[in-house]
């Protein structure tokens, strides 16, 4: 199931890192580990990656700075790793365009659960064809190269899971998709309440609708519920 896919494991802590790397790599991952900022650069530039897991706070910077590094040299998905699990730490965390945020000490079944959800996600989408292009009033959603076209040929690229979760909304069009539906199809687990990683994703989401000309609007949150995208907004 996991052949030929290798992990980077960023983790400054030794011992935790050993731990990680040995439970990542009998379940059958290939894992590379780094301990520093300088590290994941010679990483990233000397071999293909399919997934970094970044500890955030690293002896020679940030991780949450090199998350946005690597967005412009790799297309590899990225977990970040961190002591701070409060809801404005997560959701500066996935702002930087990180695919997940791991709370440590974190159990080993839960990291191998989102690294699994991360290569659910990839998987999908490489087996998607041209015919699954989306073309609604002035909007276009392209799941081949993750991107959105808006008004008058606007186009912003997109993130995996932003293109999930829009390709999931207009799946249902003009009806409510629940949040836990929502949640195991873009994050591939299911929603928790104190867990905001769709809201942002989400909200991100919306900012780039503006930044094509398209109404946020059409992706309507129903109070208790769910998500619903508004196909009479979607201009």
């Amino acid at each position: 199931m996991h052949a030929g896919k290798v992990i980077a494991l960023i983790e400054d802590d030794r011992a935790l890192a050993k731990a990680m790397a040995q439970y990542l790599s009998f379940s059958g991952f290939e894992v590379v580990t780094g301990a520093s900022c300088e590290d994941t650069r010679r990483i990233a530039q000397s071999r293909p990656i399919d997934l970094f897991i970044l500890d955030r706070v690293l002896p020679d910077g940030d991780g949450l700075s090199l998350a946005g590094f690597l967005r412009t040299v790799s297309d590899a998905a990225i977990i970040i790793l961190s002591g701070k699990g409060e809801v404005n730490a997560r959701i500066e965390g996935l702002n930087t365009g990180a695919d997940d945020y791991l709370v440590k000490p974190a159990a080993p079944e839960e990291l191998l659960a989102r690294v699994n959800a991360v290569f659910r996600r990839a998987s999908r989408a490489a087996s998607r064809d041209e015919g699954s292009v989306w073309r609604l009033n002035d909007l276009t959603l392209d799941p081949i190269d993750n991107s959105l076209t808006g008004a008058a040929g606007r186009r912003t690229a997109l993130t995996e899971i932003e293109t999930l979760i829009l390709s999931r909304l207009l799946q249902s069009l003009n009806e409510v998709v629940d949040k836990n539906s929502l949640s195991m199809f873009a994050l591939g687990r299911p929603w928790q309440p104190e867990d905001r990683s769709l809201d942002v994703h989400l909200a991100r989401l919306r900012r780039k609708f503006r930044d094509v000309g398209l109404n946020e609007a059409a992706i309507h949150t129903v109070r208790g519920k769910g998500y619903r995208f508004v196909a009479s907004s979607a201009r």
